[in-house]
């Protein structure tokens, strides 16, 4: 029972670290996609830089606390459904490489446009958030992974299994629930550090 466990936590753990070096891969491609652009401005759009980059213009609070929590919530929402397909366990990966290369793009721009400075603003306004968010989808990938594989054997055990699978939906809905609250929390202190260092490191 020990060695049972022992492997599953083993395997757990491989799994994580696969995640995070999808992640990081993301990142690195990210870096290059910015680098080689003719046109850095051309992958400036929301999707590319997921309320990463801070902008010196006036905003306000409610208009940066959304920017910094929608596309988290959009790629949280997404893990948690493509956990319900038995074929889906692409999208997971696809999702972290995303997220990686926004994050990639939105630091090397705000070391374009502020050079050196920007080491203090990537881990004082961009790093923070995007670190707990990283761990936070990463393990919702991992839940996905998981319930896409229950789902699989749902089906071709021809529903043999379903006093065990319905608790195993309920708690999946939690703990997203769960995640949902962390990235909230994420992006309230995401919004009040982007509040407390705007003027201090981006005027």
């Amino acid at each position: 029972m020990k060695n049972k466990r022992n492997s599953e936590d083993s395997g757990r753990i491989k799994v994580i670290m696969l995640l995070f070096a999808v992640m990081i891969t993301g990142v690195l491609f990210g870096t290059l996609l910015f680098c080689r652009s003719n046109e850095p401005s051309l992958y400036m759009s929301d999707a590319l830089c997921h309320g990463f980059i801070k902008l010196s213009c006036t905003q306000t609070v409610t208009e940066i606390f959304t920017r910094s929590l929608s596309w988290t919530t959009f790629l949280l929402i997404m893990l948690m459904f493509s956990g319900f397909c038995s074929i889906s366990q692409p999208a997971g990966i696809i999702i972290l490489f995303w997220r990686g290369a926004a994050l990639g793009v939105s630091v090397s721009y705000m070391y374009s446009i502020y050079g050196i400075k920007a080491a203090a603003i990537s881990s004082l306004m961009i790093l923070p958030h995007a670190l707990s968010t990283s761990v936070i989808l990463v393990y919702a990938a991992r839940e996905a992974l998981r319930l896409s594989n229950l789902s699989l054997l749902y089906i071709i055990e021809k529903c043999s299994d379903e006093e065990n699978f319905s608790p195993q939906v309920k708690l999946y809905f939690i703990r997203f629930a769960v995640l949902m609250l962390l990235v909230v929390i994420s992006s309230a202190a995401d919004c009040a550090l982007t509040c407390f260092f705007t003027e201090k490191l981006l005027n």
